[in-house]
């Protein structure tokens, strides 16, 4: 007798999506959580410094070191979250598309929270709208 999870088939573009999520939800957590970790250091270089200088182009880092350091590890958890999401997604498990989806709410309206005058943010909310409307095309596989 074939099992649930022997007849579904994962979708080649499930998979990609996942991976991408493995990759963007990995590097959020182990930075962000890197930033919480030494934040007194960074904190304390960026007061010396106060920008970056990338191919040319300066950026001021300094508003991103003048929130509380419990900003990085909020940002941690819910990265930590989209990546379990993700994890219970790849086994075709629905939970993880809650999870997703929660994190992705949550890390789009965290840092308005923290960081005060920030802009909106076009850009990832098109991202985290985009892929969480596909993972939704593929909850009706998802047990």
């Amino acid at each position: 007798m074939e099992t649930a999870e022997q007849g579904t088939k994962k979708p080649e573009l499930l998979k990609v999506l996942l991976i991408l999520t493995f990759i963007g939800s990995g590097l959020t957590l182990f930075s962000n959580f890197f930033l919480f970790a030494f934040f007194p250091q960074f904190k304390a270089v960026m007061a010396n410094q106060g920008t970056l200088t990338f191919m040319g182009s300066k950026m001021n880092l300094t508003p991103f070191f003048q929130v509380s350091r419990f900003f990085y590890l909020v940002q941690a958890f819910l990265s930590g979250l989209s990546f379990t999401g993700a994890f219970y997604m790849w086994n075709l498990k629905k939970i993880g598309f809650h999870f997703y989806t929660s994190a992705q709410l949550g890390l789009l309206i965290v840092p308005s929270l923290f960081i005060r005058g920030l802009p909106f943010p076009g850009m990832e909310f098109l991202i985290s709208f985009l892929f969480v409307f596909m993972y939704f095309r593929f909850l009706k596989i998802m047990r």
